[in-house]
């Protein structure tokens, strides 16, 4: 259950987000003729970091996704991801808003809705990869 606090929606939705976004992206890749890579980097920072990217390639074109860029797209609302950021947002309250759209009335994960968004965020990143804006 989560409480008034904006953060607890999003810690809450975080696990369940990377979730999803693996098993789409595992389903893009088997269709699509990118070929990826996981990799995971700890960062020696004084709070430890933990990086997760997925490296992309397809004949001479190579893109590194960071994982979490996108489940920030996911568990939040109007969110815009930097998929080659090399670390980890610090985010105050404000910033951004957890999509409360993905809890149900009781307050824990509508796990149908948060299947939904991460199709698409995954859609997205792809197309984008498809028609680069360089």
């Amino acid at each position: 259950m989560t409480t008034e606090h904006p953060w607890y929606a999003a810690a809450q939705l975080l696990q369940p987000a990377l979730i999803r976004l693996l098993d789409h992206l595992r389903r893009q890749l088997e269709t699509s003729g990118w070929q990826g890579e996981y990799e995971t980097v700890e960062l020696p920072t004084s709070e430890p970091q933990v990086l997760y990217w997925l490296h992309l390639r397809r004949g001479d074109r190579h893109q590194r996704v960071n994982l979490w860029e996108l489940c920030y797209e996911i568990c939040f609302t109007d969110y815009t991801p930097d998929l080659d950021y090399a670390g980890i947002h610090d985010f105050q309250v404000g910033e951004v808003t957890a999509d409360m759209g993905l809890l149900d009335a009781a307050g824990e994960v509508d796990w149908h809705q948060l299947d939904q968004k991460a199709q698409r965020v995954v859609a997205a990143m792809f197309a984008g990869l498809e028609y680069p804006l360089d």
